[in-house]
């Protein structure tokens, strides 16, 4: 008889999409590329409510001093 299995580990549009604006994020060249990806990601974050993509580019730049 086939079970079911939950895979959690694969990873999603969401995740990809999530990684790709940071990276962006991290290699803009100039303030208003970074503009530019801050708005994508709180036009994202009002229609995806849950953890902020907005707070997750404030926190990728800071490092390890965050």
């Amino acid at each position: 008889m086939p079970t079911l299995t939950l895979i959690t580990s694969a990873p999603s549009s969401d995740a990809a999409y999530r990684t790709d604006l940071i990276r962006r994020y991290l290699a803009a060249g100039d303030e208003f590329t970074e503009l530019a990806l801050l708005a994508e990601a709180a036009r994202y974050d009002k229609a995806n409510p849950g953890e902020s993509l907005v707070d997750e580019l404030y926190g990728a730049a800071l490092g390890d001093v965050a």
